[in-house]
């Protein structure tokens, strides 16, 4: 009979101790990820102005990458908990076998694509010609090397479905210090290495994450840890349940990448201050998020664990539970940046008007970061549950359809004033928070008749 390995059963024990002890390892290792994009773009940025642009332009493209591998890893938390917590082992087996095809497929149409398609979308982006050059070399390595990126994230989800957020922080702590390492000695060429500038980068990064995906599998191969993984033979039902499943988380990340996009275009009518007190207020969103991320990416498992278990009630505890200690967590940060908001922007700029416009901004942003803390973890219970196309739903009205007033009003009045854009922002968080609310007790009464 097969085993799960180390897997943790979440369906026993302490809801709030296996989510602390889930929540810790996710949060460090969204640290870690900080840590190093801010020391990848020291050393590019030792490179030249034009370097930098090439490697920030060419991120905004390639995190259309993450959000296919997004989809996957998502569709594979649902389904590979929901066997576990249901004791089906071999399917769970099957499960993360065919996760890691589906991984393997995707990124090499990625690969093929991308390669051919890489400079038009940095001119289509509006990059000049020295950027386009860099830029180019710099994604398709990115790109060819992409496989180890989409098996990454999806040994990681396989992971996280079992209960263990550890193994893959402390691979990720390895992986992170070698492409550290290798950032130094490819881009400046030491230790008798070529100086290959920008594409050392790329070649670091491809390289790392290659480390890191040849031993989470290591892992799992030899049942040492995770889900002991033994090979299946494709099951192409199995591949379309992920799919349907993952192809709303997709969407999900791709209209928020979008809006984003989009407010930076309305953003950008304003002036390079505005600009620059934008991304800073961003940055530190994204900053106080990192607690409401973790939460939810550990909530899910065990909604995902104990749906599957038909243990509705200690789902909904679990949902709880996440739920008030994200906002607790979130709020209270975000009180901390409403009363020192000049303090927190100069972190990042001294200038007096990027400061000025950026505490406008964080004054209306932070008293939202409560009903974001309730977006993030409510959406990923609903993923537990099996449901993706709500929280990808309410994304969309919610974000597209601020996009949508903004575009109406440019219409009329040529430009959307700054404050309408921070009030905007503000009251759409406030709103898709409120909504996914709904939708998660809407859904929670739903599966409960279904258990009846």
């Amino acid at each position: 009979m097969p085993k799960l390995s180390q897997s943790t059963d979440l369906t026993v024990g302490s809801i709030p101790g296996h989510l602390l002890q889930m929540t810790g390892p996710i949060i460090l290792s969204h640290i870690l990820q900080d840590a190093f994009n801010i020391v990848d773009m020291i050393c590019v940025g030792r490179l030249g102005a034009d370097a930098l642009a090439a490697v920030t332009i060419s991120g905004n493209l390639l995190r259309l990458i993450t959000i296919f591998a997004l989809g996957i890893s998502t569709g594979t938390v649902i389904l590979l908990s929901q066997s576990i917590g249901a004791k089906k082992k071999i399917q769970a087996q099957s499960l993360a076998v065919q996760a890691l095809f589906l991984s393997i497929a995707f990124s090499l149409l990625v690969a093929v694509f991308g390669y051919f398609f890489a400079e038009f979308g940095l001119r289509f982006l509006g990059a000049d010609s020295a950027v386009i050059q860099l830029g180019t070399a710099y994604m398709r390595v990115i790109l060819l090397g992409s496989i180890t990126h989409f098996t990454s994230m999806t040994l990681s989800a396989i992971y996280r479905s079992t209960g263990d957020t550890i193994t893959p922080m402390q691979v990720l702590i390895l992986s992170t210090v070698l492409n550290i390492g290798l950032d130094l000695v490819l881009i400046f060429g030491l230790m008798g290495f070529p100086e290959l500038g920008v594409i050392g980068s790329a070649y670091a990064t491809v390289i790392g994450r290659g480390f890191g995906v040849l031993i989470l599998l290591f892992l799992c191969l030899s049942g040492r840890k995770g889900l002991l993984i033994r090979y299946h033979r494709p099951n192409f039902n199995q591949m379309w349940q992920i799919i349907q499943l993952g192809i709303f988380s997709a969407m999900q990340g791709f209209w928020r990448h979008l809006s984003r996009i989009g407010f930076i275009w309305f953003v950008a009518k304003h002036g390079t201050f505005a600009i620059a007190a934008y991304g800073v207020c961003m940055r530190l969103r994204v900053f106080v998020m990192n607690p409401g991320f973790a939460l939810a990416g550990a909530v899910a498992p065990i909604v995902g664990q104990n749906i599957g278990a038909k243990s509705i009630d200690r789902a909904k505890s679990a949902v709880s539970f996440g739920t008030k200690l994200a906002v607790i967590m979130m709020a209270t940060i975000g009180l901390i940046l409403f009363l020192i908001p000049d303090l927190a922007i100069s972190l990042f700029s001294k200038n007096p008007k990027v400061i000025e416009i950026g505490c406008i901004f964080l004054r209306y942003l932070t008293p939202s970061f409560g009903f974001i803390a309730l977006s993030l973890v409510l959406g990923r219970s609903l993923n537990g549950t099996g449901d993706t196309f709500w929280p990808m739903a309410l994304t969309f009205i919610s974000q597209g359809g601020l996009l949508a007033l903004f575009v109406i009003i440019s219409f009329f009045w040529n430009q959307v004033d700054l404050m309408v854009i921070w009030i905007g922002i503000s009251v759409s968080n406030l709103f898709q928070g409120g909504m996914m609310w709904l939708a998660y007790h809407w859904r929670m009464a739903k599966v409960e008749q279904t258990t009846i």
